[in-house]
Parts: structure tokens; sequence; C-alpha cells
């Protein structure tokens, strides 16, 4: 039987059609809005606040992570204007302006029309963002250029009703890149890219090399995903052109759109869970038969990646002679108007006026530079605290929105992850990049099983307190030998968790052997040795903290980046 939800979603109607509801409360107040309108209000992109009736969260859509100089100002003069100054950079490559009063909301999102934004499926059960690489179209070492894949998927399912019903959100990547920096291992549906030989009968006029030796493509992954229980995707063993792509990803969704099984319990409406039931055999005898033909086979030689360090920041060639890029990160994601009215125009002074990209890591990238412009650039970003000479963990450091909006959230982690970068970086001299994702809640939007160091939100009890806490995880890996972290250490203190990786970090550094990667000490040195450190880090006993039961948190529907 379906659940309320689904039961919901059938009687409503066009989803899109809420946009109507919230005008309408414009006029006649916010009370005018029911449950069920205010449960769809996420399929045009808004969320409710936590604590503040009457304001939302509203999400964009900016496919591939493309946006452009006028976009950024059209964000920086609405987040000035209307939202405190200031909007949220999201792992899906996505902006949040929060403090979007309901009698605002609709002028807020036709405003972002105006200037090529939409909001549409940016929450709900359906296809969200498109990501891929930030880099695509200029980096020297992609196989092909997948940007504009990604922008025909993404319009292909953008406010399309056929496909507003899903069982659940929807995620997919497109990506040409060789790093694989948009994390294809953790999406439902992914493209990367591939390169094989073409044979005598394959060939048809779609090979790229001078005597149709070979042809970019992309390998097909399914079944990624993480929150409370996480899939690592896998390989279909399928070759898809790029022509292809629209209509593999299309036939994907639908079969899993039209199984019903999918939607009878709501926590178990991923298609993760699809095919970790099914089996890739069965699966692609289904979309096989949906197709109406075989797949292509993949390439015998694919390789998959090394685990590399994948944020963009710094100053880097492009394949387009004289020109480079300039990612600068952007701690914990959240950026100020004057920032990002100074990159806008550091864009048009110095690029080509129209280039500026989102990364996965919730940083910022200035494309199309030429050689003589990298130094002014640099400059006119460290004036805004965006420069590029960052510390390895506050390039790396990504979090969720946690309780200061999000209704889900167990603790708070803007600040907290501010307080943790800026006490590792005066403490903790590292000379090589690492990966901390700090999320409030089990859902992981912040995406902390990826982490090399991950923590993740809890409760505890200090001197007879309840107290935010976290969860401290270690040993998160992508690529090659893709693999979660695992928890060493439960309910440390918020308070506490700087000083405790300050002392798990040096110990690392004091221990490691000579190119030891921080997981392969973590696992030579064995998660008794870490818990010890992690333990004498803190100023405050953990004989003091007592344990006290986590809030139940159900698979959000909630701000999931």
């Amino acid at each position: 039987m379906p659940n309320r939800t689904e039961q919901l979603k059938a009687t409503y109607g066009n989803p899109f059609d809420v946009l109507k509801a919230v005008e309408r409360a414009a006029a006649q107040g916010y009370e005018s809005l029911s449950e069920d309108d205010l449960f769809m209000c996420k399929w045009v992109g808004l969320y409710t606040h936590r604590n503040e009736q009457g304001y939302f969260m509203l999400r964009t859509k900016q496919p591939n992570g493309f946006v452009t100089p006028e976009q950024l100002e059209t964000i920086a003069d609405i987040a000035e204007r209307q939202n405190r100054g200031y909007a949220d950079i999201t792992t899906r490559q996505d902006f949040q302006l929060h403090w979007v009063h309901y009698t605002e909301a609709v002028p807020i999102i036709r405003r972002l029309q105006s200037v090529g934004i939409s909001t549409l499926g940016a929450c709900g059960d359906v296809a969200r963002n498109v990501v891929g690489c930030p880099v695509a179209g200029v980096d020297r070492e992609e196989i092909l250029d997948a940007g504009p894949v990604a922008n025909e998927v993404s319009r292909y399912f953008l406010g399309n009703p056929a496909y507003a019903n899903l069982p659940r959100k929807y995620k997919i990547s497109v990506s040409g890149c060789t790093t694989w920096c948009c994390h294809p291992e953790i999406q439902c549906v992914a493209l990367v890219g591939a390169q094989r030989r073409v044979s005598a009968t394959t060939r048809g006029g779609s090979a790229s090399g001078g005597n149709g030796e070979s042809e970019a493509g992309f390998d097909l992954r399914v079944g990624g995903g993480l929150s409370t229980q996480p899939f690592i995707s896998q390989r279909l063993n399928a070759f898809v052109r790029p022509g292809e792509a629209v209509e593999v990803i299309r036939h994907i969704t639908e079969l899993w759109r039209d199984t019903p099984e999918y939607r009878e319990k709501r926590h178990h409406a991923r298609i993760k869970y699809l095919i970790h039931d099914w089996g890739l055999a069965r699966f692609r005898q289904a979309l096989e038969e949906r197709l109406g033909r075989k797949l292509d086979e993949a390439p015998s030689d694919f390789q998959e990646p090394p685990d590399t360090y994948r944020d963009h920041v710094g100053v880097h060639a492009q394949k387009q002679p004289g020109l480079y890029y300039v990612g600068a990160p952007v701690l914990v994601g959240r950026i100020t108007s004057p920032q990002m009215r100074r990159v806008a125009d550091l864009a048009q002074r110095y690029g080509d006026g129209k280039t500026i990209r989102l990364t996965n890591r919730q940083n910022i990238l200035l494309l199309n530079i030429p050689e003589s412009n990298v130094e002014k650039v640099l400059g006119g970003l460290a004036e805004i605290g965006l420069s590029i000479n960052a510390h390895p963990v506050r390039r790396s450091v990504v979090t969720c929105t946690g309780t200061e909006f999000c209704k889900l959230a167990i603790t708070e982690t803007k600040a907290r992850s501010r307080q943790i970068v800026e006490h590792l970086e005066k403490r903790v001299p590292l000379d090589e990049p690492l990966r901390l994702h700090i999320t409030g809640c089990p859902n992981a939007c912040a995406q902390h099983q990826i982490g090399q160091i991950g923590m993740m939100g809890s409760k505890t009890k200090v001197d007879g307190q309840i107290v935010d806490a976290y969860d401290i995880f270690v040993g998160g890996q992508m690529g090659r030998g893709a693999a979660f972290n695992h928890p060493v250490l439960r309910k440390v203190p918020a308070t506490e968790c700087a000083r405790r990786l300050e002392q798990l970090l040096l110990g690392f550094k004091r221990g490691r052997k000579e190119r030891e990667s921080f997981n392969d000490w973590c696992k030579r040195v064995g998660d008794a040795e870490l818990v010890r450190l992690l333990t004498e880090g803190g100023t405050h006993p953990l004989a003091d903290a007592e344990d006290v039961p986590s809030p139940q948190v159900p698979e959000s529907d909630g701000p999931v980046y």
C-alpha cells in the first residue's frame, strides 16, 4: 500500500502548481498554506525554516555548477536585500538562500528566472541538480567535455511533469574528467568519461579518432547513495555515447519510477535499494527491454582512477593555450554578497566575462583567465577573504546546513565547522590535502561517510546538560577501492572536537611513514591508537560525558544537497 506521501502526491496534481498557493499566501496570509502545500513547496525549491514560521530556504539549480557573473550578482543582490547578506554553496553545485519570507518567495523566484536560474526540482521527489566536473571544457586531462551533455540531461528533466512524481529524490552526475571530481560513486546514476576502441561493426561514423580508431563516451554506474544506509554505485559494464545519454538516463528513471514496490516504504524509496535488491544482471536486462536494444559493452580495459584530492583550488592551466582557471576556497560554503559581487567583477574584468563555476566541495572557480591577469584575480580574491593560499583543512571542509535552519539536524554545523578549521589552521601545519566532512545528522547531507575524517552530529550529556556532540569516522576513500569510513569514537562533545582532531592530526604527522597517506596510517596504527589520540585530545575528560540516545532521524525529506 502506498505511504501517505504517495497518497498526497497522487491527489495534489502537478506539484509545480504549488507556486500558485505560495503566491496566494502572499495576499491571504501564511496560514492559508496547508501542510500539504508546505510539503509540496519542495518541488519549487522551497523548504520551511526550522524555527522561524513564514520563512523559507530557497535552493537554485545550477547544472554542472555553471554560473554567469549576472547570475552571481543577482544572487548577491537578493541575499543582501532579503537574506541577511549571504548564500550557501551546496555539494550539488547549487546556491541556497535563507530567510526568504513567504511574501517575497514568488518575486524572488521570478527574478532568478529572469537571469536563467531555475528552482524547479531543486528539492522534492524529482531529478535534483545534475552535477558534473566544474572545469568541463577546460580540463587538460578530460576524456571529453561533458558540460553540454549534463546541460542536455538537466533540460530534459527540468519541470517535466512526467518525472515530477518519482518515489524519492534522484541524483545524476555526468562528467568526462579523469579524476571523478563530482563523486559518481555516490550518485543514483552516473556517467563517467571512458574511451573505447571502435571496431568496424561499431564505428558508424561516431569515432573521434582520425581513422575512427577510438571514441569518447561514458561508462555507466548505478545505485550509489548515502544517508542512513550508504551504497557505492556499481558499474553496469555499459558504454554510452554522448548522444545516447538522455535516452539511457530517461529509461533508467522510468524503470525506477514505474516499479511500485519502491513507493511503499518511504525509507526504502531510493534507486540504490532497487539495484541492491535486483542485482546488476536483472537491472540491465530490464533496462535493455525498455531501450529495445542491447547496451554496448564497456571497454574491457576501463580503469577507475585512484583516490585523488578534487577541490580545484589554486591556479591551473587550461587546455586552451595561455588561459588559466582559479579556484577559491569558500569556508563552510558560506559566501557573502560583497564576495559574490567581487567574484563577478573579477570574472568580467579579467576573465571572459561569463564563466564562473561552483564545485561539490562548496568552492568557487573563475575560468578563462589570461596569464597576464592571474595575479590581479588572486589579489582581488585575497582582498575579500578568498585567498587560494589556504590551509588544507580550510580548502577541504564540507558542511551541511545544521540546526541553524534544518528541521532534521541534530547539531549546529556552520559555526562549529568554522571554529574547528580556525583552530586547526593555527595548531596543525598540514602540507597535504585532507577531506573533512561535518554533517549535523545521519542523513549525510555533508557526505560524512566519504571523508578521510567524517563527523556526524549526535547528543551527549556533560555536567548534567545535554549538548551537541559528534561521532568521529575515519578512512573514507573514493575512486579505485572506494569505501565508506567507519566510526572510531562516538559522542565527542562538540566543544572538544577541535582539540581532539588536533591531537589526531599531530599524531599522524609524528607517526606516519614517508609519503604515507592519512588513510593508510589509520589502517596501520589501528583504531585503538586513533581512540587514544582522540581521547587525549580533549580538555574535558570523556568520563564526564554521558551517553544520551541520539534523536531518531528518518531518511531525509529535508535539505539534502
